[in-house]
């Protein structure tokens, strides 16, 4: 694949200065003449053709016929690339021609115009199923350009895809399911050139990413996606390096690094760096599948783990794969975690371990948690399920970022990226390494919803103590005085996922529904570590614990005895509630102050992640009867609070469901503040019930009375 599908925006990998110099250089480069002469693609104004023939020589003539024209010329040559045993120089030549007009409409990054006349004429005449027929077949003793035509009939669908509107997108995509591309993508996995490998994957990301794969598709078929992405990912780049250094096949070096003439003492080590974008690309294509919007239900992501449970193995392998020396930049583990998120995300229109209504929470349990419940239990039947959520929290914990700063300083000089790596590329890492931080907070949270029903053990609740401990710490803000590590640190910290689909990006459309995200550490830490505190309440260990003289039998070795009976001591643990109630009205905070910059959908954001937290303290509170009441003094009226602004956030988005369930659970928060904690304003109950009754009529629902607290 070249180096223009790899362009991105920051916030989905890769290096854009780099990619944009291999594309540029690419552009230069004509396509290699064959032993009996083939002609380079001649990209230079033709002569204009009267009868309008398609043959060799007037490539451009063709393209550049009239709109009144194209309808029936475009159907001619497409007929004619498929004609048996057709020249491979032909079918090289025009293939190539089609993929550089179709380049040359897209500029990433600035929004996408549309197809043009040319693109509209290409999609009515068949140009999908075209390519596809191309790009698939198998020729024997096939010759290098039938090689590079074959890559530049898949190439000129992505980059068609990527020109297209939302809606234009969507015709192209369900054009190429129909007519098989994705088998076609899967099976050039085994091709034995690794420029078809790569393409494979990057037309794989472009249909996941920038359209609708996902909604086109059986959760079946997203199984086996997702498999192969991660099997891709995990080859090494071992066949890359040898291909490009091999006298055989070495001319994939002079596509892929954009310049004749390359020596294998340079291809070979770049096929490292080529490989690591495609692994990159891999796991952005399994990403698109679940990172979209509306976000898939809970149905669909059972099945696919149903249809391929090890999946979730080879994602946690992705995701403490070490960092390359030849791709410091890599963020590939770090996707391979969001993918394990978004395979256990809650719906949208749930607060974990909130009380909506009675009505709504049973039909909740009837329906999407039972689903997400036998989700958790597909984990926590892996084995060494925790141990390998541990591992990725220790692999984080444990680089050294010393040593990747140096990997940066001679990545350029040992494997040959035309510039330096920035400081900005390496402040990158960090929001990379937090995101993998707080998905591993956030898995180990939602267990907790499901722990006495998936069987999971105390002795695998300790193990995740001291992680959801460590996430809690405070740490120092930019007002502080900071060194170099402490900056750093902040950085990774401070990160939070909220992310759109891929196409968002390329298109400037927002979406209605924003499928993930995951509040940052500040927050995400204590609402892990309170909810397995609330577990261990449960289950009335932690005077157990206290009197433990060795450690629990399959305790993890990254913890202690002494650490799990510091965290449950009790002086510990209210100490740490005092923090964690100040996190929620810290959160609470930035959701108000999001909403005067008219950010609704991170406000309310904001406002869920807070009652999350919220939640979790209250429950812990009720379990402990009252023992802890002092340090949680007012967590149920800033539950009620963060989910009236929740809805009222939703409200205001139309989004209807959401503010129904909010509301419903304000009112039944407040409900059940007890005498003596800090109560909520009359006000603050009747703005709830006005918008329970708004949000009902918006839905054809009948009006309820929603009763007052007692």
């Amino acid at each position: 694949m070249f180096a223009d599908i790899l362009l991105r925006d920051s916030k989905y990998g890769g290096t854009r200065q780099e990619a944009k110099r291999v594309q540029s250089m690419f552009l230069q480069v004509q396509d290699p003449p064959s032993q009996s002469g083939a002609i380079p693609i001649n990209l230079q104004p033709d002569a204009v053709v009267v009868a309008m023939s398609v043959n060799m020589n007037n490539v451009n003539a063709v393209l550049d016929s009239p709109p009144s024209e194209l309808p029936k010329v475009l159907p001619r040559l497409f007929a004619k690339l498929l004609e048996p045993n057709q020249d491979a120089v032909f079918l090289q030549n025009y293939t190539g021609a089609i993929k550089s007009r179709f380049r040359s409409e897209y500029t990433p990054g600035d929004g996408v115009p549309g197809l043009s006349t040319l693109g509209k004429a290409c999609l009515a005449s068949g140009i999908v199923r075209t390519m596809l027929t191309i790009t698939k077949q198998k020729v024997k003793c096939p010759s290098r350009e039938h090689h590079i035509a074959g890559h530049h009939a898949l190439d000129s669908l992505v980059q068609f895809l990527q020109t297209g509107t939302l809606p234009e997108r969507r015709s192209i995509l369900e054009e190429m399911v129909r007519y098989d591309a994705v088998n076609i993508c899967l099976e050039k996995l085994d091709n034995g050139l690794c420029f078809h490998r790569h393409l494979a994957v990057s037309a794989l990301r472009a249909m996941a990413g920038e359209s609708f794969l996902g909604e086109n598709i059986s959760p079946s078929t997203a199984a086996d996606i997702i498999y192969a992405m991660c099997q891709f990912t995990l080859e090494g780049p071992a066949s890359f390096v040898q291909e490009m250094a091999s006298p055989a096949t070495g001319w994939q070096s002079q596509m892929i690094m954009g310049s004749q003439g390359m020596k294998p003492e340079r291809s070979g080590p770049y096929g490292c760096r080529y490989y690591a974008m495609a692994q990159e690309s891999a796991l952005w294509a399994a990403h698109g599948l679940l990172c979209r919007s509306p976000p898939p239900n809970r149905q669909f992501c059972l099945d696919i783990l149903k249809k391929k449970p090890e999946v979730l193995d080879l994602l946690f392998d992705c995701a403490v794969m070490d960092r390359p020396a030849w791709y410091p930049e890599m963020e590939t583990d770090t996707i391979a975690c969001e993918v394990l998120a978004l395979l256990f995300h809650y719906p949208l229109h749930i607060v974990p371990g909130v009380s909506m209504s009675p009505a709504i929470d049973a039909a909740f349990k009837v329906q999407e948690w039972k689903t997400m419940g036998q989700s958790l239990a597909i984990l926590t039947s892996r084995k060494d399920w925790a141990a390998k959520i541990i591992d990725v929290w220790e692999k984080v914990k444990e680089e050294d970022w010393g040593k990747i700063k140096n990997m940066f300083d001679r990545v350029q000089k040992e494997y040959y990226t035309q510039n330096p790596l920035d400081e900005k590329a390496f402040q990158q890492i960090f929001s990379y390494r937090g995101i993998s931080r707080i998905v591993i907070l956030r898995l180990i949270a939602t267990v907790t919803h499901a722990a006495d029903r998936c069987g999971v053990t105390n002795v695998e609740l300790e193990s995740f103590l001291h992680i959801a401990y460590e996430g809690s710490f405070k740490i120092k803000g930019s007002a502080d005085h900071l060194n170099e590590k402490d900056a750093y640190t902040l950085i990774e910290r401070s990160e939070e996922v909220f992310r759109s689909p891929l196409y968002t990006v390329t298109t400037k459309q927002a979406v209605d529904d924003v499928p993930e995200h995951i509040a940052d550490e500040s927050v995400m830490g204590p609402t892990a570590l309170t909810r397995l505190l609330v577990n261990l309440a449960q289950r009335n260990v932690f005077d157990v614990i206290q009197g433990l003289t060795k450690p629990p039998k399959d305790l993890s070795f990254t913890t202690s005895l002494q650490h799990i009976q510091q965290i449950t001591h009790p002086d510990v643990i209210s100490r740490f509630l005092k923090i964690a109630l100040q996190r929620v009205k810290d959160r609470c905070e930035t959701g108000r102050r999001r909403t005067r910059e008219n950010d609704l959908d991170y406000a309310r954001v904001a406002f869920t992640s807070a009652a999350e937290l919220a939640a979790a303290l209250v429950a812990f509170d009720d379990l402990t009867r009252g023992k802890y009441s002092e340090e949680v003094h007012g967590a149920r009226r800033e539950l009620v609070l963060s989910l009236g602004n929740a809805s009222e956030m939703a409200m205001r988005k139309t989004q209807y469901q959401r503010a129904l369930n909010f509301a419903l659970g304000a009112l039944t928060a407040a409900g059940r503040i007890p005498a003596g904690d800090l109560p909520v304003d009359s006000s603050v109950v009747a703005k709830n019930q006005r918008r329970v009754k708004q949000a009902q009529e918006a839905l054809g629902l009948p009006s309820l009375p929603a009763s007052p607290p007692q």
